[in-house]
Protein backbone atom coordinates (compact mmCIF):
# COMPACT_ATOMS: atom_id res chain seq x y z
CA UNK A 1 0.00 0.00 0.00
CA UNK A 2 1.21 3.35 -0.93
CA UNK A 3 2.19 5.78 2.24
CA UNK A 4 -0.86 8.28 2.57
CA UNK A 5 -0.76 11.91 4.13
CA UNK A 6 -3.38 12.59 6.66
CA UNK A 7 -5.63 15.25 5.41
CA UNK A 8 -6.16 18.04 7.87
CA UNK A 9 -9.61 17.22 8.51
CA UNK A 10 -10.85 17.34 11.93
CA UNK A 11 -11.59 13.62 12.44
CA UNK A 12 -7.73 12.74 11.41
CA UNK A 13 -6.38 16.66 13.26
CA UNK A 14 -8.50 14.62 16.23
CA UNK A 15 -7.05 11.50 16.01
CA UNK A 16 -3.47 13.19 15.55
CA UNK A 17 -4.05 15.00 18.87
CA UNK A 18 -4.71 11.17 20.67
CA UNK A 19 -1.63 10.09 19.59
CA UNK A 20 0.99 12.81 20.65
CA UNK A 21 0.90 15.41 23.50
CA UNK A 22 -2.15 14.29 25.36
CA UNK A 23 -1.01 10.44 25.84
CA UNK A 24 2.07 11.97 27.66
CA UNK A 25 0.10 14.01 29.71
CA UNK A 26 -0.34 13.31 33.80
CA UNK A 27 -3.76 10.78 34.11
CA UNK A 28 -4.78 12.66 37.32
CA UNK A 29 -4.71 16.44 35.17
CA UNK A 30 -7.93 18.26 35.00
CA UNK A 31 -9.22 19.22 31.52
CA UNK A 32 -8.34 22.76 32.38
CA UNK A 33 -4.89 21.72 33.12
CA UNK A 34 -4.22 19.38 29.88
CA UNK A 35 -5.89 22.51 28.00
CA UNK A 36 -3.66 24.43 29.16
CA UNK A 37 -0.69 21.83 28.22
CA UNK A 38 -1.64 21.44 24.92
CA UNK A 39 -2.64 24.88 24.55
CA UNK A 40 -5.45 23.32 21.38
CA UNK A 41 -8.62 21.47 21.57
CA UNK A 42 -10.20 19.43 18.74
CA UNK A 43 -12.61 16.85 18.55
CA UNK A 44 -15.13 16.00 15.74
CA UNK A 45 -16.74 19.56 15.68
CA UNK A 46 -14.27 22.26 16.13
CA UNK A 47 -10.62 22.81 16.27
CA UNK A 48 -9.24 25.88 18.09
CA UNK A 49 -5.12 26.25 18.70
CA UNK A 50 -4.01 29.02 20.28
CA UNK A 51 -0.15 28.86 19.57
CA UNK A 52 1.56 27.13 16.53
CA UNK A 53 3.74 25.10 18.71
CA UNK A 54 0.53 23.29 19.90
CA UNK A 55 -0.66 22.69 16.77
CA UNK A 56 1.26 24.36 13.28
CA UNK A 57 4.65 23.65 12.32
CA UNK A 58 4.82 20.46 14.14
CA UNK A 59 1.79 18.64 12.20
CA UNK A 60 2.33 20.34 9.11
CA UNK A 61 5.33 19.60 7.10
CA UNK A 62 6.59 22.42 4.75
CA UNK A 63 6.46 22.06 0.83
CA UNK A 64 3.75 18.91 1.09
CA UNK A 65 0.17 20.48 -0.77
CA UNK A 66 -3.00 19.26 1.69
CA UNK A 67 -6.40 19.43 1.15
CA UNK A 68 -8.70 21.32 3.70
CA UNK A 69 -11.94 19.13 4.13
CA UNK A 70 -13.30 22.32 6.56
CA UNK A 71 -12.63 25.63 6.88
CA UNK A 72 -10.00 27.34 8.81
CA UNK A 73 -9.32 30.91 10.01
CA UNK A 74 -5.52 31.74 11.14
CA UNK A 75 -4.26 34.78 12.57
CA UNK A 76 -0.40 35.33 12.34
CA UNK A 77 -0.05 36.46 15.82
CA UNK A 78 4.28 36.58 15.00
CA UNK A 79 6.78 36.20 12.23
CA UNK A 80 5.77 35.88 8.62
CA UNK A 81 4.24 32.80 6.75
CA UNK A 82 5.58 31.85 2.68
CA UNK A 83 2.03 29.77 1.78
CA UNK A 84 0.57 28.96 -1.33
CA UNK A 85 -3.28 28.75 -1.49
CA UNK A 86 -4.67 27.34 -3.95
CA UNK A 87 -1.90 28.19 -6.36
CA UNK A 88 -1.23 31.61 -5.30
CA UNK A 89 1.53 32.95 -3.04
CA UNK A 90 1.19 34.46 -0.09
CA UNK A 91 4.13 35.70 2.32
CA UNK A 92 2.12 36.42 5.46
CA UNK A 93 2.71 39.05 8.22
CA UNK A 94 1.69 39.26 11.74
CA UNK A 95 -1.31 41.60 12.11
CA UNK A 96 -2.78 39.42 9.39
CA UNK A 97 -5.54 37.19 8.93
CA UNK A 98 -6.15 34.32 6.61
CA UNK A 99 -9.45 31.92 5.65
CA UNK A 100 -9.40 29.15 3.88
CA UNK A 101 -12.54 27.54 2.26
CA UNK A 102 -13.55 24.31 2.43
CA UNK A 103 -11.54 22.51 -0.05
CA UNK A 104 -8.80 23.89 -0.32
CA UNK A 105 -5.60 23.05 -1.00
CA UNK A 106 -2.60 24.90 0.61
CA UNK A 107 1.02 24.69 0.74
CA UNK A 108 3.39 25.76 3.66
CA UNK A 109 6.91 27.21 1.46
CA UNK A 110 8.50 28.18 4.69
CA UNK A 111 8.01 29.92 8.10
CA UNK A 112 10.64 32.83 9.99
CA UNK A 113 12.23 30.85 13.10
CA UNK A 114 9.54 33.37 15.19
CA UNK A 115 6.59 32.70 13.59
CA UNK A 116 3.27 31.97 15.72
CA UNK A 117 -0.76 31.98 14.83
CA UNK A 118 -3.67 31.27 16.55
CA UNK A 119 -6.56 29.04 14.22
CA UNK A 120 -9.93 27.64 14.73
CA UNK A 121 -11.89 25.58 12.14
CA UNK A 122 -15.48 25.98 10.56
CA UNK A 123 -18.12 23.96 9.23
CA UNK A 124 -21.81 23.74 8.42
CA UNK A 125 -22.32 27.31 9.20
CA UNK A 126 -25.25 29.34 7.42
CA UNK A 127 -25.15 30.00 4.08
CA UNK A 128 -24.83 33.76 4.34
CA UNK A 129 -21.68 33.18 6.24
CA UNK A 130 -19.71 31.59 3.07
CA UNK A 131 -17.01 33.04 1.47
CA UNK A 132 -16.41 32.28 -1.93
CA UNK A 133 -12.67 31.64 -2.11
CA UNK A 134 -9.64 32.22 0.24
CA UNK A 135 -8.89 35.61 1.35
CA UNK A 136 -5.94 36.86 3.11
CA UNK A 137 -6.61 40.45 5.56
CA UNK A 138 -4.32 42.98 6.80
CA UNK A 139 -6.33 43.93 9.77
CA UNK A 140 -6.54 46.90 11.50
CA UNK A 141 -5.61 47.28 15.46
CA UNK A 142 -9.20 47.54 16.55
CA UNK A 143 -9.79 44.94 13.76
CA UNK A 144 -6.96 42.55 15.00
CA UNK A 145 -8.26 43.15 18.70
CA UNK A 146 -12.04 42.08 17.75
CA UNK A 147 -10.37 38.85 15.95
CA UNK A 148 -8.17 38.20 18.71
CA UNK A 149 -11.36 38.61 21.58
CA UNK A 150 -13.52 36.07 18.98
CA UNK A 151 -10.78 33.52 19.62
CA UNK A 152 -10.26 33.69 22.76
CA UNK A 153 -13.82 33.28 23.62
CA UNK A 154 -13.64 30.10 21.24
CA UNK A 155 -11.16 29.26 23.58
CA UNK A 156 -12.75 29.46 26.48
CA UNK A 157 -16.13 27.91 25.40
CA UNK A 158 -14.19 24.49 24.55
CA UNK A 159 -12.97 24.65 27.73
CA UNK A 160 -16.59 23.68 29.12
CA UNK A 161 -17.12 20.28 29.02
CA UNK A 162 -19.21 18.62 27.40
CA UNK A 163 -18.97 20.76 24.83
CA UNK A 164 -21.65 22.68 23.49
CA UNK A 165 -21.74 22.62 20.06
CA UNK A 166 -24.44 25.25 19.19
CA UNK A 167 -22.55 27.90 21.06
CA UNK A 168 -19.57 27.04 19.33
CA UNK A 169 -21.56 27.17 16.13
CA UNK A 170 -23.21 31.04 17.36
CA UNK A 171 -19.18 32.18 18.00
CA UNK A 172 -18.19 31.07 14.57
CA UNK A 173 -21.19 32.67 12.77
CA UNK A 174 -20.78 36.11 14.25
CA UNK A 175 -16.53 36.02 13.79
CA UNK A 176 -17.23 34.79 10.09
CA UNK A 177 -20.24 37.11 9.49
CA UNK A 178 -17.25 40.20 10.58
CA UNK A 179 -14.67 38.54 8.25
CA UNK A 180 -16.70 38.40 5.69
CA UNK A 181 -18.04 42.14 5.90
CA UNK A 182 -14.03 43.00 5.84
CA UNK A 183 -13.29 40.66 2.84
CA UNK A 184 -16.15 41.86 1.22
CA UNK A 185 -14.97 45.33 1.62
CA UNK A 186 -11.33 44.39 0.51
CA UNK A 187 -12.56 42.96 -2.78
CA UNK A 188 -14.74 45.88 -3.45
CA UNK A 189 -11.69 48.24 -3.14
CA UNK A 190 -9.68 45.75 -4.96
CA UNK A 191 -11.65 45.55 -8.34
CA UNK A 192 -12.13 49.46 -7.84
CA UNK A 193 -8.00 49.45 -8.02
CA UNK A 194 -7.36 46.78 -10.55
CA UNK A 195 -6.11 47.68 -13.92
CA UNK A 196 -7.65 45.98 -17.23
CA UNK A 197 -4.11 43.44 -17.03
CA UNK A 198 -5.02 42.70 -12.80
CA UNK A 199 -8.29 41.33 -14.28
CA UNK A 200 -6.80 39.12 -16.96
CA UNK A 201 -4.53 38.11 -14.67
CA UNK A 202 -7.27 37.01 -11.74
CA UNK A 203 -9.66 35.59 -14.96
CA UNK A 204 -6.20 33.76 -16.10
CA UNK A 205 -6.07 31.81 -12.72
CA UNK A 206 -9.55 30.50 -12.75
CA UNK A 207 -9.27 29.58 -16.09
CA UNK A 208 -6.04 27.29 -14.82
CA UNK A 209 -8.39 25.96 -12.03
CA UNK A 210 -10.80 24.68 -14.40
CA UNK A 211 -9.23 23.81 -17.38
CA UNK A 212 -5.22 23.06 -15.92
CA UNK A 213 -4.94 19.45 -16.06
CA UNK A 214 -6.36 19.03 -19.94
CA UNK A 215 -5.59 22.16 -21.59
CA UNK A 216 -1.91 22.88 -21.28
CA UNK A 217 -1.29 25.24 -24.30
CA UNK A 218 -0.72 29.16 -24.05
CA UNK A 219 -3.41 29.90 -27.10
CA UNK A 220 -6.07 27.69 -25.33
CA UNK A 221 -6.17 30.45 -22.70
CA UNK A 222 -5.81 33.57 -24.63
CA UNK A 223 -8.38 32.07 -26.82
CA UNK A 224 -10.68 32.14 -23.84
CA UNK A 225 -9.98 35.51 -22.22
CA UNK A 226 -10.28 36.92 -26.04
CA UNK A 227 -6.29 38.06 -26.57
CA UNK A 228 -3.43 37.16 -28.34
CA UNK A 229 -1.11 34.35 -26.54
CA UNK A 230 1.60 37.46 -26.68
CA UNK A 231 -0.10 39.69 -24.56
CA UNK A 232 -1.39 36.99 -22.26
CA UNK A 233 2.46 36.04 -21.85
CA UNK A 234 3.15 39.74 -21.38
CA UNK A 235 0.73 39.93 -18.83
CA UNK A 236 0.82 37.23 -16.49
CA UNK A 237 5.06 38.04 -16.97
CA UNK A 238 4.31 41.68 -15.74
CA UNK A 239 1.86 40.90 -12.66
CA UNK A 240 3.27 37.56 -10.98
CA UNK A 241 6.79 37.67 -12.30
CA UNK A 242 6.18 34.00 -13.70
CA UNK A 243 5.08 32.68 -16.93
CA UNK A 244 2.13 31.12 -18.12
CA UNK A 245 4.07 27.86 -18.33
CA UNK A 246 5.26 28.31 -15.17
CA UNK A 247 1.59 28.96 -13.89
CA UNK A 248 0.83 25.56 -15.76
CA UNK A 249 3.29 23.78 -14.12
CA UNK A 250 2.67 24.70 -10.48
CA UNK A 251 -0.90 23.57 -10.86
CA UNK A 252 -0.05 20.31 -12.76
CA UNK A 253 2.95 19.95 -10.29
CA UNK A 254 0.63 20.55 -6.90
CA UNK A 255 -2.48 18.56 -8.51
CA UNK A 256 0.14 15.42 -8.62
CA UNK A 257 1.42 15.62 -5.21
CA UNK A 258 -2.39 15.96 -3.88
CA UNK A 259 -2.91 12.54 -5.83
CA UNK A 260 0.37 10.98 -4.86
CA UNK A 261 -0.46 11.93 -1.04
CA UNK A 262 -3.77 10.85 -0.69
CA UNK A 263 -4.48 7.87 -3.13
CA UNK A 264 -2.94 4.60 -3.61
CA UNK A 265 -3.63 4.78 -7.32
CA UNK A 266 -0.10 3.33 -8.99
CA UNK A 267 1.48 5.57 -11.24
CA UNK A 268 0.09 4.88 -14.43
CA UNK A 269 -2.95 6.15 -13.14
CA UNK A 270 -1.58 9.03 -11.52
CA UNK A 271 -0.15 9.92 -15.20
CA UNK A 272 -3.54 8.79 -17.03
CA UNK A 273 -5.08 11.25 -14.18
CA UNK A 274 -2.89 14.23 -15.05
CA UNK A 275 -3.04 13.55 -19.07
CA UNK A 276 0.16 12.84 -19.45
CA UNK A 277 0.69 10.34 -22.74
CA UNK A 278 2.25 7.56 -20.64
CA UNK A 279 3.93 7.11 -17.46
CA UNK A 280 7.63 7.53 -18.45
CA UNK A 281 6.94 11.30 -19.86
CA UNK A 282 4.47 11.83 -16.46
CA UNK A 283 7.80 10.45 -14.27
CA UNK A 284 10.54 12.69 -15.85
CA UNK A 285 7.96 15.76 -15.42
CA UNK A 286 7.30 15.38 -12.08
CA UNK A 287 11.30 14.79 -11.32
CA UNK A 288 12.49 17.64 -13.54
CA UNK A 289 10.23 19.96 -11.29
CA UNK A 290 10.54 18.15 -7.55
CA UNK A 291 13.70 16.24 -8.11
CA UNK A 292 12.34 13.16 -7.01
CA UNK A 293 10.25 10.30 -9.10
CA UNK A 294 6.55 9.94 -8.03
CA UNK A 295 6.88 6.78 -6.56
CA UNK A 296 10.33 8.50 -3.84
CA UNK A 297 7.59 11.47 -3.30
CA UNK A 298 4.84 9.01 -2.28
CA UNK A 299 7.23 6.85 -0.25
CA UNK A 300 9.24 9.78 1.38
Amino acid sequence: MAKQVENLSLNTAEQLSKRSNFAQEDSNATLDEQMDYKRYYVDKNVLVAMDAKSFGPNSIQPNIPYHIDEGRVLMVTNGSLHVIINLEEFHIKQQTLFILVPDSIFEVLGWSDNFDMQTFSFKDLPIFTSLSKHAVLPLSDDQWLLATEYVQLLWHVAHQQPLLPDSVTHLQTSFLLELKRIADTAELLRKKMATRQDVIFRNFIELISTHGLHERKVEFYADKLCITPNYLGDVVKHISGLTVMQWLTRYIIQKAKVILRYSDAPIWEVAEQMNFANPSFFSKFFKRETGLTPNEYRNQ
